[in-house]
């Protein structure tokens, strides 16, 4: 009996479903189980072993079943002399694929059978193969066909094409056609919680970092996984947050559109565009790439703000310690790490940060004083006005503009055309990043004194908002009261004889419009500052 069991002809049997019907008609794996077994019975065919792939394509070889079997199949040791399937499309939907696995089984000596499908022998089953086979490829794109265009109208009427839904939504079925469930994201309050949370953090300063150790402290989970730098980063880069994203199904030439060709869906918001756009320009100014990890994540007060102000030296100052790390210092970075001769003195870190806190609670956050610097704030006269309105048009525009600029990046990278390691893709995605930020904070200052009523801003806004920066500025928390000085001071130049601080008026501008300073962005911004050389010296 062993004998006539080897005499039999060995076959490997390969099953493949891509969806659960396929033309409509069910070929689930166990229906081609049974058929392929039954036939092997009436033919006398021992089958060696069976390899099944689901729901992968027949359009590429990347099937982890169908690649051990041709890697079986065609092993030194010769194992089977047969591979069966159904029908030949089980095999491959492609052409070129199709015979090249075909060629490969058949030189090593194995022979590839449908069990429906006979051709017979010699030059009339090569044709007939071959004829099939380009039915089955184009049949397959008829069908891909078919399915994007489903997907994109799908898309139009506004419901969800399915993929992994993100972070603080869920789906659910809002109209039901027949067997086709119509979904639509909702939000999932408890999660969206921890999203609003998030955001909350990162637009005042917090770091990736910090973020991840507070949720995982308080015992939040990313649906059951921990918190990291990569999935909060994630949920920080996701603009669906926002309560739109875009559908970029594929056209009938299989052509992946651009961002301003795609559906653009709408579903519920969690977040606010402002503050997505602010947090992007943030995160892009604490890339390492433009900004040093110490100088973004640092709690020490002037941390990447202080800078030697000696005349021919303008290096930043580094922190040393002494007395066996009691005390610590502000020193000329190019004094002490390169050897430079620079005479800038040393001061103490609580001298200094003591100092510039005490000038900019007296002499920039009185209240006579805010009031002059925010006079253009307070001007209310119809040519202000006027020039007001034209700003506001030229800002919405540019913010249009900077937008499209930010999706045309995007696009490359998903094409595949630049990386995202690529510092040009960097830096002009950080400077896009930022340009955005100030102009949508330009936006919100405009728009607040455009106003009228009990929104126009009057001298108690500014006086409620310097009150309320006074107290931030003295707040217990290190990494805040730093975040907040950073935002509206630029630059604290020491040298031997004064200390200078500067800043930006646009950052206060755009605090009192919107009740808190807002940071914009890495890029340099030429604007009025608030530091007046003939009073501001300290």
């Amino acid at each position: 009996m062993a004998k006539a069991a080897r005499s039999r002809t060995r076959a490997f049997a390969y099953m493949r479903l891509s969806v659960d019907k396929e033309g409509g008609t069910p070929q689930s794996i166990d229906a081609q189980r049974s058929a392929i077994q039954a036939y092997a019975a009436k033919h006398d065919i021992m089958i060696v072993e069976e390899f099944a792939d689901a729901g992968r394509s027949g359009q590429t070889d990347k099937r982890p079943e169908f690649q051990r079997l041709v890697q079986r199949a065609t092993a030194p040791d010769h194992p089977v002399d047969l591979v069966l399937m159904f029908i030949f499309s089980r095999m491959a939907r492609n052409m070129r694929l199709f015979f090249d696995v075909v060629g490969r089984l058949e030189d090593a000596g194995v022979e590839v059978r449908s069990i429906t499908q006979d051709f017979g022998r010699g030059r009339g089953q090569r044709i007939a193969r071959t004829i099939t086979a380009m039915m089955d490829e184009e049949q397959a794109r008829d069908s891909a066909i078919l399915t994007r265009k489903s997907r994109r109208e799908n898309a139009r009427q506004g419901f969800y094409n399915g993929g992994p839904v993100p972070y603080g939504y869920q789906t659910y079925v809002a109209r039901q056609d027949g067997e086709k469930e119509r979904r639509k994201l909702a939000i999932v309050e408890a999660e969206a919680a921890i999203v609003r949370q998030i955001f909350d953090w990162a637009d005042v300063g917090r770091g990736g970092r910090w973020i991840v150790k507070q949720l995982n402290e308080a015992g939040r989970t990313l649906r059951g996984a921990r918190f990291a730098n990569s999935n909060v980063a994630g949920i920080l880069a996701r603009q669906v947050y926002t309560g739109v994203y875009h559908d970029r199904t594929a056209d009938d030439d299989g052509i992946t559109p651009d961002v301003e060709d795609a559906i653009a869906v709408t579903c519920p918001p969690i977040i606010a565009r402002d503050q997505f756009d602010r947090v992007a320009a943030m995160r892009a100014t604490r890339n390492p790439r433009r900004m040093a990890p110490h100088v973004a994540a640092g709690t020490t007060l002037l941390t990447g703000v202080a800078r030697c102000g000696m005349p021919g030296c303008s290096s930043g100052m580094t922190i040393r310690t002494g007395k066996g790390g009691r005390y610590t210092y502000y020193v000329c970075n190019d004094r002490v790490n390169r050897g430079g001769a620079c005479a800038c003195p040393s001061i103490r870190r609580e001298k200094l940060d003591s100092l510039v806190l005490d000038a900019i609670e007296a002499r920039l956050l009185g209240r006579d004083r805010l009031r002059t610097l925010l006079a253009g704030v307070l001007d209310v006269s119809q040519s202000r006005q006027a020039e007001r309105e034209a700003d506001l048009a030229r800002s919405r525009s540019e913010r249009t503009r900077l937008k499209t600029a930010i999706s045309n990046l995007l696009i490359l990278i998903e094409e595949g055309t630049m990386s995202a390691r690529d510092p040009a893709f960097v830096e002009r995605m950080a400077t896009n990043r930022a340009a955005l930020a100030a102009v949508s904070s330009r936006i919100d200052v405009l728009e607040a004194q455009l106003a009228k009523g009990k929104r126009r801003i009057d001298e108690q806004t500014i006086d409620r908002f310097g009150d309320m920066l006074r107290k931030k500025m003295r707040s217990d928390d290190s990494t805040l009261r730093s975040s907040y000085l950073k935002m509206f001071v630029s630059n604290v130049s020491v040298s031997d004889q004064e200390v200078v601080i500067s800043g930006p008026v646009s950052s206060l501008e755009n605090g009192v419009s919107v009740g808190l300073p807002v940071k914009e962005g890495a890029v340099p911004i030429f604007d009025r500052e608030w530091c007046r050389l003939q009073d501001s010296n300290l």
